[in-house]
């Protein structure tokens, strides 16, 4: 209590030479110097932890340096106030004390939206937008409001990091539909624009995105009438039990035989058959596809 009583004192002090005074123009400059630098109160508030009055101080000394047209400086400001009340709101909830009203995320979505209005339009800005939406998604988690800025940081500037993550979105959010889709037109993109002898480290998220679609088509087990060509492909491609010759995501020949079987085996229902496969195909998956394997085990066993 006492120190938020010192920060209120404190930051209504220098709120004060923000004011209109006769025939005086406020001291702006002095304000901002005293709300954002070194040895201000900002960094008083982050040394005892505030986070929150943190970033309401530099919140403070972005406004100030908007006033003074300092762009740069106010989009520092602005990015540091959003990550100081990020870290707000993870304190309150690793202490079990989340807020009812979200104060400190709602904070955090306006300094970072008014960080991405200021790179609008700006040369050389779409590497730093695109990270900055990125990085407010990541802190939101798989919440519409989060997948809302992943697709905002992929129309900026597309990366894999930013797709994959919003493919996880979707399916912890339970939407396989859009995981697929997404998906389906990430590893279109990569086949268009790279060819097989310049793919290079391409091929490990082709790998991991030709399992998934696998998992999720067999989960969503749509008709053939409603299946797109290029995703009828990826099921008939392990549909035979022949050996196939279009092996394109350098994997080993056992996982290759395993998927054939999964395929197969979900096809044909055979129940026994899947729970023995999820054993053998587990050191071939990560978190998210045993997650995936588990509920495509589910699905079929409810039917």
């Amino acid at each position: 209590m006492g120190d938020s009583l010192d920060f209120l004192t404190k930051y209504q002090n220098i709120s004060n030479k923000l004011k209109k005074r006769f025939l005086r123009k406020p001291n702006v400059a002095e304000a901002s110097d005293q709300f954002g630098k070194q040895c201000n109160l900002a960094v008083e508030c982050e040394q005892k932890e505030l986070w929150q009055y943190a970033g309401l101080s530099s919140l403070a000394a972005a406004r100030c340096q908007g006033t003074l047209e300092n762009t740069s400086s106010e989009l520092n400001f602005l990015i540091k106030a959003g990550r100081e009340f990020l870290v707000a709101d993870k304190k309150d909830k690793d202490i079990g004390c989340p807020s009812i009203g979200q104060e400190n995320t709602q904070a955090a979505v306006s300094c970072f939206g008014h960080a991405l209005a200021r790179c609008q339009n700006r040369s050389g800005f779409n590497t730093m937008s695109a990270g900055l939406a990125l990085e407010l998604a990541l802190a939101l988690g798989p919440t519409p409001a989060g997948s809302q800025q992943l697709r905002k940081a992929i129309d900026i500037f597309p990366t894999a990091k930013a797709i994959s993550t919003l493919v996880s979105y979707h399916i912890k959010q339970g939407d396989y539909v859009s995981a697929l889709q997404i998906l389906n037109e990430f590893v279109e993109f990569i086949e268009t624009y790279t060819n097989a002898g310049a793919r290079g480290n391409y091929n490990v998220i082709l790998h991991r995105c030709e399992v998934t679609r696998v998992l999720l088509l067999l989960i969503l087990q749509p008709s053939p009438q409603r299946l797109a060509p290029s995703l009828a492909q990826v099921l008939e491609k392990y549909a035979w039990i022949e050996e196939t010759a279009n092996n394109d995501f350098n994997m080993s020949e056992n996982e290759l035989l395993l998927l054939q079987s999964l395929v197969l085996a979900s096809q044909s229902h055979d129940h026994q058959a899947l729970l023995e496969l999820e054993s053998e195909l587990w050191p071939y998956l990560d978190s998210e596809q045993k997650e995936l394997l588990h509920k495509l085990i589910q699905v079929l066993t409810a039917q």
